[in-house]
């Protein structure tokens, strides 16, 4: 083949990538789409109720975890937990210790209430994991009608329609929200995870 002919340039033109000018243009257009697509998410999006939202979810699973840990103290020993403390204890260990406060919600953390049946509709043997919504104002109702809402779909997320009867188990469930200030909903407000114990 001769040196120069068509053959051989054809070969030597061809590009092994992209520039450096074509990268930024594709960089520049990503930006822009992104840009745009979060401006729409910031309007159409309620993203300060899907924050709380998280937040509550975190709340349940520790719920779950010192529900989960009362039982196993409970089969460990042969006697039930008076205390959310007893579950770290040096001899016990079952957690190592008391999940974080989500301070979000409230600062003063996990309380077990033993005798949850002096307010209402538990049983005597009844035993609850009490967290207390210290937030105030319409952020404190928010929260708790998101965990109403998360365990009964019929509770609404308007919090202007938030009134909710203290410990009403029955109707709500054995997870909820509820004003321990009086009947109708009135702060402070506890969160409640309820254990039926036989």
């Amino acid at each position: 083949m001769i040196q120069g002919s068509n053959m051989t340039r054809g070969r030597k033109g061809m590009r092994k990538g992209i520039s450096l000018v074509e990268m930024l243009i594709a960089i520049i257009l990503f930006g822009t789409i992104s840009m745009i697509s979060f401006k729409y998410a910031a309007n159409f999006y309620d993203t300060k109720l899907a924050s709380k939202k998280a937040l509550v979810a975190s709340l349940v699973e520790q719920g779950a975890q010192l529900s989960n840990a009362y039982d196993i103290y409970t089969m460990q020993f042969g006697v039930a937990p008076t205390d959310e403390n007893n579950l770290t204890q040096a001899n016990v260990r079952i957690l190592t210790s008391i999940p974080t406060t989500i301070t979000e919600i409230g600062v003063t953390g996990w309380n077990l209430n033993t005798a949850i049946d002096a307010t209402g509709d538990a049983s005597a043997t009844d035993i609850a994991f009490e967290f207390a919504v210290t937030n105030t104002g319409s952020d404190a109702e928010e929260y708790c009608a998101i965990l109403n809402n998360s365990v009964s779909g019929s509770v609404d997320l308007n919090t202007t329609l938030f009134p909710i009867a203290a410990y009403n188990s029955a109707t709500i469930g054995k997870a909820f929200c509820y004003g321990t200030g009086g009947v109708t909903g009135t702060p402070p407000y506890a969160m409640v995870f309820v254990k039926t114990i036989n």
